[in-house]
């Protein structure tokens, strides 16, 4: 009879869990003509993708077994494994044979790339700091909203990034994203999440970023820009603009970052 219960009780809180993302969705424009009703194991998938959202497990910790959380949610542990296949797929998780499965970590603003010495291939990364100097509401241009599916002018967050490294200002951002797609972005919920666009949208929001298409030229900055990274001479810059996609394939972000180039490259990893 506890069993049944407890069964109960967890479905009750599927069905909650549930209940509220659909309601998110519609309100931030995301319905669809799916119907409402989903298996079970994809309704386990989201509760646990939420839960790795909000930091129930830490990057690279390992699950507990298929056996346990099945025993936890009152579930097979065929519906769990189905469940974690799907994770898996998406980038929430990874697993590593005879050891288990484990959370994947979220993407790093800088992704696959970060700034060394030119030349200097086996160099260390360094780990640009960011310093936040605005976050406010902006128009999408045509090229924005075209990459984003919005009609042009659509109203979007804008976050002002400026990156240090060993305290030198060495690059710029401005990152894009629908107002209509997320929650209310501003300068003190950012602050929350140590500046990290990816990691509010990810616990807060429970959608997780990955890199798509990237496009990189030479430019050369204007007053604004100098001032803000602090240069004294007008030295060429990279400007590398990229696409933020969420793991269901969904462009949710525009972002381009002016690097400084007379000191520092900009290196990918294989």
């Amino acid at each position: 009879m506890r069993k049944q219960e407890d069964r109960a009780s967890v479905m009750s809180y599927i069905r909650y869990a549930w209940t509220t993302l659909k309601e998110r969705c519609k309100n931030t424009s995301m319905t669809t003509d799916k119907p409402s009703f989903q298996p079970l194991y994809q309704q386990i998938r989201t509760l646990l993708a939420q839960r790795i959202a909000q930091g129930e497990w830490a990057a690279h910790e390992a699950l507990p077994s298929e056996w346990a959380l099945a025993e936890s949610l009152g579930v097979s542990q065929g519906t769990v494994r189905k469940a974690l296949t799907d994770l898996v797929d998406e980038g929430w998780l990874y697993r590593q044979q005879g050891k288990g499965t484990f959370v994947a970590p979220g993407l790093n603003e800088w992704g696959d790339g970060h700034l060394v010495t030119p030349g200097q291939f086996a160099e260390p990364p360094g780990s640009p700091v960011p310093e936040l100097l605005s976050c406010t509401r902006a128009n999408a241009s045509e090229d924005i909203a075209q990459a984003l599916s919005l009609r042009r002018a659509a109203p979007l967050f804008r976050v002002r990034l400026l990156w240090r490294l060993a305290g030198v200002a060495v690059a710029l951002d401005d990152a894009y994203v629908p107002v209509g797609r997320f929650e209310e972005i501003d300068a003190r919920r950012l602050r929350q999440y140590g500046n990290s666009l990816y990691t509010l949208l990810e616990r807060r929001d429970g959608v997780r970023v990955r890199l798509g298409a990237i496009q990189a030229r030479a430019t050369l900055p204007d007053r604004e820009t100098m001032t803000l990274l602090g240069l004294s001479d007008v030295e060429p810059l990279l400007m590398i603009t990229r696409l933020g996609q969420a793991l269901t394939g969904e462009v949710v972000e525009w972002r381009e970052r002016l690097c400084r180039s007379a000191r520092w490259a900009f290196q990918r990893e294989p």
